[in-house]
């Protein structure tokens, strides 16, 4: 695995995967590599590390998207399924169970709680915990948008 300190990037994680691209540190140079490399950080601070991290942009110019997408499979979670997570820059986070059966679409929900495109990273990960550990959405709405949000929608609208 590789690892390439983005300029706006926060805290180092030990457990951020480099998904397979056909350039070596593709995902680090995306500009939400950074909101990212904060949620995965509070993810293994709660040890709630996911098996599968991705990072990447759908579409072209100015209708394209960033995305992000945190598994954990039904070993890691309570109940039958594992556990997706969901975020693009345009609508925030989502989530849905994994179907067991590979035919079946899985139904994707917003995470209401959460209520911000850019919640906070420790948050996301208090929402995590709820949904992979217990089962359940959390009560409640955190509403706290990350302190970073600025910088780092500046970074996609230059992308």
């Amino acid at each position: 695995m590789t690892r390439t300190h983005h300029p706006l990037s926060g805290p180092e994680s030990s457990v951020l995967l480099d998904p397979p691209r056909p350039v070596p540190g593709w995902a680090q140079r995306l500009p939400h590599w950074p909101y990212l490399q904060n949620v995965d950080a509070a993810l293994a601070g709660r040890g709630l590390a996911p098996g599968i991290v991705r990072a990447y942009y759908t579409g072209a110019g100015p209708g394209g998207r960033m995305r992000l997408t945190l598994t954990w499979d039904a070993s890691r979670v309570v109940g039958p399924a594992g556990i997706r997570f969901h975020w693009d820059d345009e609508r925030g986070w989502a989530y849905a169970h994994c179907p067991t059966n590979p035919r079946i679409p899985a139904r994707i929900r917003p995470i209401l709680p959460l209520g911000r495109v850019f919640a906070d990273p420790e948050d996301v990960a208090g929402t995590a915990e709820a949904i992979v550990r217990a089962g359940r959405m959390p009560g409640g709405e955190f509403g706290a948008e990350w302190d970073r949000t600025a910088e780092i929608r500046a970074a996609i609208t230059s992308f």
